[in-house]
């Protein structure tokens, strides 16, 4: 199976919110943060979708074998840092 690698940077001078469902694991990103998925894709049709809620938050709905999903920040394991705000 092949692995697909997305990544969302946060170029805003504020906080973004990613959520990843259907789990959810939800992570904030402060600026300049990358936050990137790896995942097996799927066989066909598309390897995510992605929801915009506002210019702050977004919905990430990948496709395929997603229970080994790894979740990086800026390069590093950051599966620690999913709902764990600094911001309100």
């Amino acid at each position: 199976m092949t692995r697909v690698q997305q990544t969302f940077s946060n170029n805003k001078d504020s906080p973004i919110y990613v959520s990843v469902e259907p789990w959810p694991e939800c992570f904030e990103l402060e600026p300049g943060e990358k936050l990137t998925l790896i995942w097996d894709a799927p066989e066909s049709g598309d390897a995510a979708q992605v929801d915009f809620i506002n210019e702050r938050e977004l919905v990430v709905w990948p496709n395929g074998e997603t229970h080994a999903m790894k979740y990086l920040i800026n390069g590093e394991e950051a599966e620690a840092r999913s709902w764990t705000f600094k911001h309100k």
